[in-house]
């Protein structure tokens, strides 16, 4: 995965693919609240706004997990009153990458290992992970350095793919990890078919990727296209779901 990440920042370095998150999308919205600059976005700006809803980010240092190329990051700078952006990733590209897109100039953006987090303990309010943690070898350990980083009554905001067999991931550890965590779960949703519906929209991610690829970028789109529309077969099918966490860390010392 983290070759894949890295071909990625460097064969289709366009500031314009903002966005990799398989996007949110309900019959008859109009996404309204988006703005008109950012229309290309609505269903990837649609997912982290649902993840994240009911949290209240107001003035809290926020450290996105997983950053890629820094799109949920540009969500909470320009869609909430965040105190501090935090974006990590694995993946020296794409912090690079990030780094360069005027768009991000108020994140700021590390390097570093999900399972082994650069901050001192209690030093961040809200982490959100969307669709990366299920790249993490060691599940429980992200848990764990979630709840060490976390201040007292902090919340982890946690989306991804769920018993997919494809990517090889030992699912029924993960939910043992869920329940053992430190953490608390505080509410928990499948939204499959929400992540369904942005996935057969014309013009979601498939289409993003297709418009902005160079000819050089041709294999790698194709790609990300077929694995993208097999994940949109499977979750049509049941195969594997679509779910969201919020884990808050207790108040008590």
């Amino acid at each position: 995965m983290k070759t894949l990440y890295q071909s990625l920042a460097e064969e289709l370095p366009d500031p314009g693919l903002l966005f990799l998150n398989y996007g949110f999308a309900v019959a008859g919205d109009t996404e309204s609240w988006v703005l008109a600059s950012d229309t290309c976005y609505r269903y990837h700006l649609g997912l982290v706004r649902h993840v994240l809803q009911d949290v209240d980010v107001r003035n809290k240092t926020v450290l996105e997990v997983g950053c890629g190329r820094g799109g949920n990051c540009y969500y909470l700078t320009h869609y909430t009153q965040a105190g501090q952006v935090v974006g990590l990733d694995y993946c020296l590209q794409n912090i690079e990458l990030a780094r360069r897109n005027p768009k991000l100039r108020k994140v700021k953006l590390v390097a570093g290992d999900a399972q082994g987090l650069p901050f001192a303990d209690e030093s961040i309010g809200i982490i959100l992970s969307l669709e990366s943690a299920h790249c993490y070898p060691d599940f429980a350990g992200f848990l764990a350095e979630s709840a060490r980083v976390l201040s007292r009554g902090g919340t982890l905001c946690f989306a991804d793919m769920w018993d997919l067999d494809v990517i090889g991931v030992d699912w029924p550890s993960r939910k043992n990890a869920l329940a053992n965590s430190s953490l608390k779960i505080v509410f928990w949703e499948d939204i499959s078919e929400q992540v369904f519906q942005a996935l057969s929209r014309s013009d979601g991610i498939c289409n993003a990727l297709c418009c902005l690829a160079p000819p050089e970028g041709s294999d790698l789109v194709e790609r990300l296209v077929r694995g993208a529309q097999a994940l949109r077969a499977d979750l049509a099918s049941g195969c594997c779901s679509y779910h969201l966490w919020k884990m808050r860390k207790d108040t008590s010392p």
